[in-house]
């Protein structure tokens, strides 16, 4: 049996055997000229294919179709050329002519089946390859391991797995072990979820062959989906340092390091896998999911449309671009994606999440609502999902509503930081001081280095007017903020008001006659009303650095929009504003650089520069 292949002499036999209607027909496709000139064709066609001249085959073959277009084997040898140029659809209406023409010939039946399969509808191949087998059991020509191979993943390809493992091992029983094949099993074993069964076939194959890329990469897979993630990062690195130009195992290595919550070394290999291989399947998706999963939003936003232009229906890419878009301030546009998201699987209580998180920054509050209403009738045992419930009530001011959902949500979770330090500032703005505390309290117990939390508990306190304890948490809360002059201020009125208090206390002392008791209070008091004045002046420093920050910023724009429009002295003048206002913002020293280089000035340009530098380092 023959696979995409015919002989010069069997187009000879078949041209030799067409009727011709007269003589005068000589010129006319099927005529004894014609059959002359299709015979050179196809001979010159086929030299033409042996040396690699697919593109003169082709002319040469689609010559023999012309002028002999009821051969069958000069339709086939044109499908032949042309699924070797990558052109499956064109090959596969070749084969379908041969086939009308020679409707039982097992090669054309096989070159068919084959052509269904390249041309992606391996469920129009089987028909074909069932019939293919059929012939071949009915005739004398041998079984055909290259059949059963082609058969095998067809069958694979619709599902019908177990039937494409007999078909390999009828293929095995004829050619006996192979790397590949051991590969192809090790694969559909793998797609039923069968990973010992999946992992003995790859091994197998890599001791028959230590070479074969194709294994060691999908055992690096088998290893991750076992959870074996150390193992399965050994495997796929190797594999991808042995082929470096292998985009699959640079694919596969990225994932791998992203299971092992290497989302930075993961990006840099994504990266490197697409540059190889544009069309990688789920390369850009998963690119995308790296980056945000390390909060660059809208890094990954370009990704996650790319993945969508290739698969417009993938529900995880549409949801999950339409949460960066929220998360970048695009709302309205996030609605547009996870409405596609939604259409596409309505029972995913993750889409309508987002959809409520989407509304709730477009300050749709009541939509937000039903859409985590909708989102816990899916799923009623997610904590996230009764704090943003929670978070909704409260921008709806729905006080008792978001109380209840706040405290479910830290009930289902303890371990969860967030329900308790919201539910406490709620509590804290409800003047609830006491029950406030408690939660903040639970809040910095679970993230301590939260520094509003520690601002706002401090806060609290000092409202409840225990001072002390609020003296504690705002003093915990300014090295974690330590440009905000707020926990200053408000250690500073903490301080002053036990100084008072202690004032009242030594008056007593005093009243009673312990005047040694009444000296040391005076002599705290003092202490504490001196370091209250260093608090206000540190945060009066702090004050007028954020103005001037401000004002720079503000300078810098104007600077920035002035370069745009080429009004570049009008730009130095703002630049010099930003930095006379903040000598410390690298960012105005650094465009001052570049209008100086556009006006030629390279000296001033290049200390510009230097100073942008130094500012950087000593961040």
């Amino acid at each position: 049996m023959r696979l995409v292949n015919v002989l010069s002499t069997v187009l000879l036999c078949a041209l030799a055997s067409a009727p011709l209607s007269s003589a005068a027909q000589a010129t006319k496709p099927g005529t004894g000229d014609a059959i002359k000139q299709a015979d050179a064709a196809f001979r010159a066609g086929s030299e033409a294919r042996e040396k690699g001249n697919l593109e003169v085959a082709r002319t040469k073959f689609s010559e023999v179709v012309r002028l002999a277009p009821r051969i069958a084997e000069g339709h086939e040898a044109l499908g032949a050329v042309l699924m070797e140029l990558g052109k499956p659809s064109e090959g596969l209406a070749e084969f379908q002519a041969a086939a009308k023409l020679k409707p039982a010939d097992i090669g054309i039946e096989t070159n068919l089946a084959v052509a269904y399969a390249r041309a992606g509808q391996p469920e129009k191949a089987l028909p074909h390859f069932e019939k293919a087998l059929s012939l071949s059991r009915q005739g004398s020509e041998p079984a055909n391991a290259a059949l059963y191979d082609a058969y095998a993943r067809a069958l694979a390809a619709v599902g019908r797995r177990g039937q494409a493992l007999d078909q390999f091992a009828a293929e095995e029983a004829l050619t006996g072990p192979r790397a590949d094949l051991d590969d192809a099993i090790g694969t559909v074993h793998a797609q039923q979820g069968k990973w010992p069964e999946a992992e003995s076939r790859f091994q197998h194959a890599l001791s028959l062959d230590g070479t074969y890329t194709h294994a060691q990469i999908h055992l690096g897979v088998v290893y991750r989906m076992e959870g074996r993630i150390p193992e399965s990062m050994s495997m796929l690195a190797a594999a991808a340092e042995k082929d470096s130009s292998n985009g699959e195992a640079v694919v596969e290595f990225g994932r791998s390091l992203a299971a092992a919550g290497k989302d930075e070394d993961a990006v840099r290999e994504f990266t490197q896998a697409i540059k190889l291989d544009p069309a990688l399947p789920g390369a850009q998706l998963d690119l995308a999911m790296a980056l945000q999963r390390l909060g660059r939003q809208a890094d990954a936003i370009p990704w996650f449309r790319q993945a969508i232009e290739r698969d417009p229906h993938n529900v995880s890419a549409l949801t999950n671009l339409g949460l960066a878009l929220t998360m970048t301030g695009s709302g309205k546009e996030a609605l547009d994606y996870l409405s596609q998201a939604v259409a596409a699987s309505p029972k995913d209580a993750v889409i309508y999440k987002d959809l409520g998180v989407a509304h709730v920054q477009m300050s749709a509050f009541d939509v937000a609502i039903a859409d985590f209403q909708k989102a816990l009738e899916l799923d009623p045992n997610d904590p996230q999902l009764h704090y943003d419930l929670g978070i909704a009530y409260k921008f709806k001011d729905r006080p008792n509503e978001a109380i209840a959902e706040l405290s479910r949500a830290g009930r289902m979770d303890p371990s969860l930081p967030d329900p308790p330090y919201t539910l406490g500032i709620l509590l804290m703005q409800l003047g609830r001081l006491d029950e406030a505390v408690v939660e903040l309290r639970k809040a910095v117990a679970l993230r301590p280095e939260n520094g509003d939390a520690w601002a706002i508990l401090g806060s609290t306190l000092k409202q409840d007017s225990r001072l002390e304890e609020a003296t504690e948490a705002l003093k915990k809360a300014i090295p974690l903020l330590p440009g905000q002059p707020g926990p200053r201020v408000t250690l500073a009125g903490a301080l002053a008001e036990q100084a008072t208090v202690l004032s009242g206390q030594a008056d007593a002392a005093d009243s009673a006659g312990d005047h040694q008791k009444a000296e040391e209070l005076r002599s705290q008091m003092k202490d504490l009303r001196s370091q209250a004045a260093n608090y206000r002046k540190e945060a009066a420093e702090l004050t007028r650095i954020a103005i001037s920050r401000q004002r720079a910023t503000f300078a810098l724009n104007a600077g920035n929009q002035m370069m745009f429009r080429g009004q570049i002295a009008d730009a130095i003048g703002r630049y010099q504003e930003s930095i006379a206002a903040d000598p410390t913002f690298a960012e105005a020293h650094r465009q001052l650089a570049i209008a100086y280089e556009r006006q030629g000035r390279a000296n001033e340009a290049a200390t510009e520069r230097a100073k942008a530098a130094d500012l950087e380092k000593a961040k």
